[in-house]
């Protein structure tokens, strides 16, 4: 059976024939047409995850291993709010949901009514579009609701993807239900939009290119893509061209530089000319390295190119001079088999840089005591090759990014709004749906902050849950600022003695400690043992002031040598 709702039967038909067919449900009662319209039709796959915010952010990682869009229901009032942090990280990273919300009529707005709050063009900012269905009672209701439907679902299937958000108010009685098989309704379908840029253009920028010895191309955040990471291979292969890659680009080849942070920060003011770039080129999502940005900042290129598919106006560097508005694979395609070798050291000059920052890096953390980045070197050692990572945001993101790419894994991690909240969440849902083992590594004030994900029903057996516990917000003791404040114990680091072991057997999942770099290999051998079995707690047991002091103590000791 199905719902009586004609408008919600539409909708459930328009998704069919687009083929969204993944649903993530939060319980509710003014959504009850649309749990039962999803649950009586066995085309989709339906979860139920109770917090809304959790829910907004397990579908973010279902999204990201499908790579197709997830449809989210709530019900309505503040419960649609809580889905606001996985919407503004699904807009930044470019990741395509469907966000339903239930809502009272319009006429029930601003009149006291339970549940009740101003949801039309709630989350107008961070969508791609937002919009209100009619009722449905009328003729043009389901006219002007076909072409709404279809206009948002086009949207979030097209190229240039991310969040869109359908409002629906719903009238009582809401639990009435139809046999009658779901009804067809007209489905407009939509091209891609594919951008080219024009030949006499495109042979300028290749003529500039080749004419300089210093190009530094920046690569931000990206699923693996091997067309992109061919081309990137091949563009590097230029002595004269260097390609900064964070782990999170999953990007690899002996040519790249991956550890942009320690690099840069090895690199002494009397030499900073010999890195700064005559061309600099970017695409990709947000990158991690602060130094990075603002080396280039004080350090400009005297031309900056940027590839946008939405020709976005994004001036990270303080130095754009042009947007290419193109997919990243396209114009690489184009433009990289022109490329000419020029005669530089200007790669080598980065390579060398790199390689003096894990020598000395690996030589200081040989003697260092235990702390987050020692422990995150052990981690970083144990984790399996062709694995999948997913980084939690402030310090473990930093710390694992320190060293080198492990061979053959996938890294994620919610750097389009670099929030604590939803790290946890969103690797469960990715994990749902990938083969591979998976492993998040968080800090304990993101899992605390994020623990309701522990309550999904069959929660994912593949993953790996690592938490460094030091006691509190660690990344404010790593930065200035907050360093100086007599407020920092209580209201920056918010420091606390709490741990996970009580969570993990309220949630029945397996947990292991470890407070020494015995304990930490022993445990690590232990969980990504072949046939170890079910998902997996394990809690890291550190020093707060005492990894803040090691992490600065290792930059430190970059710049001295």
């Amino acid at each position: 059976m199905i719902t009586d709702k004609k408008h919600i039967q539409q909708l459930a038909s328009l998704l069919l024939q687009k083929g969204i067919t993944d649903v993530v449900i939060s319980p509710g009662s003014r959504n009850a047409p649309m749990i039962n319209q999803f649950f009586g039709l066995e085309a989709f796959n339906c979860l139920n995850v109770v917090d809304e915010r959790s829910a907004g952010y397990l579908a973010l990682g279902i999204a990201l291993a499908k790579k197709k869009p997830v449809v989210l229901v709530c019900t309505s009032g503040t419960a649609a709010i809580n889905y606001g942090p996985a919407i503004a990280e699904a807009f930044y990273q470019k990741i395509p949901l469907v966000i339903l919300t239930a809502d009272r009529p319009l006429r029930w707005v601003d009149q006291a009514d339970g549940q009740t709050v101003r949801q039309e063009n709630l989350f107008v900012s961070h969508t791609l579009k937002s919009i209100s269905l009619q009722e449905a009672e009328r003729e043009d209701d389901f006219r002007y609701n076909n072409l709404k439907i279809n206009e948002v679902l086009n949207l979030v299937l097209a190229e240039n993807q991310g969040p869109v958000h359908i409002n629906i108010p719903l009238n009582e009685p809401l639990y009435g239900f139809s046999d009658e098989e779901l009804p067809r309704f007209r489905n407009v379908e939509s091209s891609p939009v594919n951008f080219k840029i024009h030949a006499s253009e495109l042979g300028k920028l290749i003529e500039r290119w080749n004419g300089s010895a210093r190009k530094l191309v920046i690569v931000g955040q990206l699923s693996r893509d091997n067309q992109i990471n061919n081309l990137v291979q091949k563009l590097a292969e230029d002595p004269g061209t260097v390609v900064l890659a964070e782990n999170l680009t999953n990007l690899s080849g002996e040519n790249l530089v991956h550890a942009t942070d320690l690099a840069v920060a090895a690199i002494s003011p009397e030499e900073k000319t010999r890195f700064q770039p005559e061309i600099l080129l970017t695409f990709g999502q947000q990158i991690v390295s602060k130094r990075l940005k603002l080396f280039i900042r004080a350090n400009p290129p005297a031309e900056h190119w940027h590839i946008s598919v939405a020709g976005e106006h994004t001036d990270t560097y303080n130095s754009l001079t042009r947007v290419i508005p193109s997919d990243a694979f396209s114009f690489l395609n184009a433009f990289v088999p022109e490329i000419i070798n020029t005669e530089s050291n200007y790669r080598k000059t980065w390579k060398a840089i790199e390689q003096k920052a894990f020598h000395l890096q690996d030589k200081f953390l040989n003697e260092a005591p235990f702390c987050d980045l020692t422990a995150c070197k052990t981690i970083a050692e144990y984790i399996p090759e062709k694995s999948v990572v997913h980084l939690g945001n402030s310090s473990p993101v930093r710390m694992m990014q320190m060293f080198a790419p492990i061979e053959g894994c996938e890294y994620f991690g919610n750097r389009g709004t670099s929030g604590i909240d939803g790290s946890l969440s969103t690797s469960a849902g990715f994990s749902l749906y990938s083969d591979k083992i998976n492993t998040v590594v968080l800090g304990e004030l993101s899992f605390f902050y994020d623990s309701n994900a522990l309550w999904i029903k069959h929660f994912p057996e593949n993953l790996r849950i690592i938490i460094l516990n030091n006691g509190g917000g660690n990344i404010f003791r790593l930065i200035g600022g907050p360093r100086q404040s007599p407020a920092l114990n209580e209201h920056f680091v918010a420091q606390h003695k709490l741990k996970a072991e009580g969570l993990a057997k309220a949630f029945g999942i397996n947990y292991l400690k470890a407070e020494n770099p015995k304990e930490l290999s022993t445990a690590l051998k232990t969980v990504f043992a072949p046939g170890f079995s079910g998902p997996v707690i394990l809690e890291v047991l550190t020093d707060g002031e005492l990894s803040a002091s090691v992490f600065r103590e290792c930059f430190e000791n970059l710049k001295s040598e």
